[in-house]
């Protein structure tokens, strides 16, 4: 039997040199279920944490630990997120005495956003939720084949920041 003909609303992609890789659909529909089912398994742990603490409530918490006091701005970038529903998840935080907002001593238009100490209690639970997800995610790897999927993963990430900066 010979191979079925792509229908004509399916595009194929031009041949490439030997040597080149040519990613089919399914490394992208690969990449977006291993993603879909982090973001499930991370929310699932997240409330089985007993926190309070949701996925786009620790996505601000993890900037801020890399980057305290940054701009509201600056955090709405970082997370991906507009404005409006990072400044409602903010009020939140600070009801919760787990961020607060201050006004930038040298323009008080813009607010800077820090952590507060209370987030330590919180930080034991929310890093057993993470590391559970991430062991979970590797079981059967083995040491050797761990070290070589997170080359890839930092490969492909640098791959996709130059393309990012270059344009191309």
């Amino acid at each position: 039997m010979g191979e079925q003909a792509r229908p004509p609303f399916i595009a194929t992609r031009p041949k490439q040199p030997a040597s080149r890789v040519q990613p089919d659909e399914t490394f992208g529909w690969l990449h977006h279920d291993v993603y879909r089912l982090f973001r499930k398994a991370w929310a699932r742990r997240l409330q089985a944490s007993g926190t309070g603490i949701n996925p786009a409530k620790s996505r601000i918490i993890a900037e801020l630990r890399r980057r305290d006091g940054i701009t509201q701005t600056e955090l709405a970038d970082s997370v991906e997120m507009e404005k409006a529903p990072l400044g409602r998840l903010l009020d939140s935080l600070e009801e919760q005495g787990l961020v607060e907002r201050r006004n930038d001593p040298a323009d008080r238009r813009v607010r800077r956003v820090y952590l507060m100490p209370p987030i330590e209690e919180f930080t034991a639970g929310l890093w057993q939720a993470a590391f559970g997800m991430f062991e979970t995610s590797v079981r059967g790897f083995t040491p050797e084949e761990y070290a070589q999927l997170m080359n890839f993963l930092e490969r492909i990430k640098g791959n996709l920041q130059e393309s990012d900066e270059t344009g191309a």
